[in-house]
């Protein structure tokens, strides 16, 4: 991304594709492998998750039907399993190329909101309603971790560090936490200062920094080994979604506004901390629930 982007664009994108089959309002799309295939799940009357070839422009066989509300989803880095949790408080893994129910985790302790695989694919950790956050063997889905009672509302965002020794949390109790991965024991007090809603947490490629998106209308970061605030960004509207890119010089971030918008992160270059891009949120592949 050249500096001569200093200035705010809008670039007004239509879709490259469009694809019917949901009932319900989308809740998440992820992409496998590879790129030619993406994941979606939603609430719709049967509470499926799909699988779409974006080159064709059609699912890719059938549905795989939920119990409950699928509210998170994760898929491991070979792209052959996918984990999905949600209201019905159990986590189901699906076999991604024959959409079979591979095996299903029941006992967990209320609604789940988020799950994070480990960097070896290993484990998986979870957080929801309960304010908790559970850590489950991947193999043989046993609870190996938890319930650990982490903060005073919701969880909506759970993350590893690069190393796997560490969990960080993101809450509506406004705070952010690190645990230690094998103890669940907290590593200092809870990280401070927004005063919404944290909704989203995203590490930096070398795993040093922190960023966290929330509904008071900023985005903060933080030294991932102390907690220590870094800098903070404001904006004109809640902020819902971060995520650096691979380089690490940028984040993007979305929310209300309904735009994904490119921000150099601070210390790279004080003199250019202003939006570099922002797309009206149009996205190229769409899902349509009609």
């Amino acid at each position: 991304m050249s500096n001569s982007s200093q200035n705010s664009t809008n670039l007004t994108a239509k879709p490259l594709m469009t694809i019917s089959g949901h009932e319900g309002p989308i809740r998440g799309v992820v992409y496998l492998p590879g790129g030619e295939r993406v994941v979606s799940w939603s609430d719709d009357n049967t509470v499926t998750v799909r699988i779409w070839n974006v080159e064709k422009g059609e699912q890719e066989g059938t549905s795989m039907m939920h119990k409950g509300g699928v509210r998170a989803l994760a898929v491991t880095k070979d792209g052959k399993r996918i984990l999905s949790g949600g209201a019905d408080n159990r986590i189901t893994m699906w076999d991604v190329e024959t959409h079979e129910r591979i095996e299903e985790w029941a006992g967990h302790t209320g609604d789940i909101r988020c799950i994070a695989l480990s960097p070896d694919d290993r484990l998986a950790a979870t957080g929801g309603m309960v304010s908790a956050i559970q850590v489950y063997d991947v193999d043989s889905g046993k609870l190996v971790l938890g319930p650990i009672k982490c903060h005073e509302s919701y969880v909506h965002c759970v993350l590893w560090s690069l190393d796997g020794r560490q969990l960080f949390s993101a809450s509506a109790d406004r705070t952010i936490r690190c645990w230690n991965s094998k103890t669940g024991k907290s590593i200092g007090q809870p990280w401070t200062g927004h005063t919404g809603i944290v909704w989203s947490l995203s590490l930096s490629p070398d795993g040093k920094k922190l960023a966290s998106a929330s509904l008071d209308n900023t985005i903060r970061f933080w030294d991932a080994c102390s907690g220590d605030p870094i800098a903070g960004h404001p904006l004109k509207l809640p902020v819902s979604a971060v995520t650096f890119s691979p380089s690490g010089e940028f984040v993007a971030s979305g929310g209300v506004d309904q735009k994904v918008s490119i921000w150099r992160v601070p210390w790279w270059e004080e003199s250019q901390k202003q939006v570099i891009t922002t797309f009206i949120h149009l996205p190229m592949l769409v899902l349509d629930p009609s």
